[in-house]
């Protein structure tokens, strides 16, 4: 049996709150995110076309909105949103801060 274990809390957080859990699971083909969200944060528009990779974006706790390709998707907790590769999303925070786990793959 192989496995790896890390906390998202002895990773650096980049960006305001987001923890690239990739390298210390040392996984090869699945990217895990865990972003702690102040009130208001707004992250940056991306996709993912070139790397061919879908995500699913899944609050944990919080409120927030999730826009994709100019959408906006209201989320509550345990609301879980994919996206595919193509499409241009962005994550808002609300007013309160929220907890996020954003896993995806090619």
């Amino acid at each position: 049996m192989s496995y790896t274990k890390a906390n998202y809390r002895e990773v650096d957080e980049l960006g305001g709150g987001l923890h690239f859990m990739r390298d210390v699971l040392e996984t090869e083909r699945l990217g895990f995110t865990v972003l702690e969200c102040d009130p208001n944060w707004t992250g940056k528009a991306h996709d993912h076309a070139e790397e061919d990779h879908e995500e699913v974006y899944f609050l944990v706790s919080g409120d927030a909105t999730l826009v994709v390709e100019g959408e906006e998707i209201p989320l509550e907790a345990g609301d879980a949103v994919r996206v595919s590769p193509a499409d241009t999303r962005q994550f808002r925070n609300g007013d309160t801060e929220s907890f996020v786990v954003v896993a995806g793959s090619p």
